[in-house]
C-alpha cells in the first residue's frame, strides 16, 4: 500500500478527550496531538489495539462533542491514531468551526503521514 494524501486538513490541537471502548465503563482520558474532520491522534499511555472501536467526547471549549471511531494506529506508551466512523452533524459542524478558527492561526500541519512518536532532541 503506498502512501496517498489525507482527505481532511490535519491541525495541531491540544484538546481533552475521553474515550471508551466497547464495554468498558470507565472512560480513558488524554488529549489530542492534532485533529481533523475525519480523525485525531490522541496522546495516552494505555493504548488501544488497531481496529478497536470507541466512543470518544472530545471538549472544544465549553461544548462536547461525540463520535464513534476506530483505532487506526498504535504507537505503545505514546498514542493511538483515530478514524471517525460516526459523527453527527452537529458535532461535525461544531468541529468544522473550531478547525477553521485554527487555519486563521495557522495552525495546519504538513499532509505526511504520521510516523510515530516525535525524535528525541540529544
Amino acid at each position: 500500500m503506498g502512501w496517498k494524501p489525507r482527505q481532511h486538513a490535519r491541525f495541531k490541537a491540544a484538546l481533552p478527550i475521553e474515550l471508551r471502548p466497547n464495554g468498558v465503563t470507565t472512560p480513558l482520558r488524554g488529549q489530542t496531538a492534532d485533529v481533523c474532520l475525519g480523525g485525531c491522534y490522541v496522546e495516552m499511555m494505555f493504548t488501544q489495539e488497531v481496529s478497536t472501536v470507541v466512543d470518544i467526547s472530545i471538549w472544544i471549549g465549553d461544548s462536547k462533542i461525540y463520535v464513534k471511531a476506530e483505532v487506526v494506529s498504535k504507537h505503545p506508551s505514546f498514542g493511538n491514531g483515530f478514524k471517525f466512523v460516526q459523527l453527527t452533524k452537529d458535532s461535525a459542524t461544531k468541529l468544522n468551526n473550531y478547525l477553521e478558527s485554527l487555519k486563521t492561526q495557522g495552525a495546519m500541519m504538513d499532509d505526511s503521514p504520521f510516523a510515530g512518536p516525535p525524535a528525541v532532541e540529544a
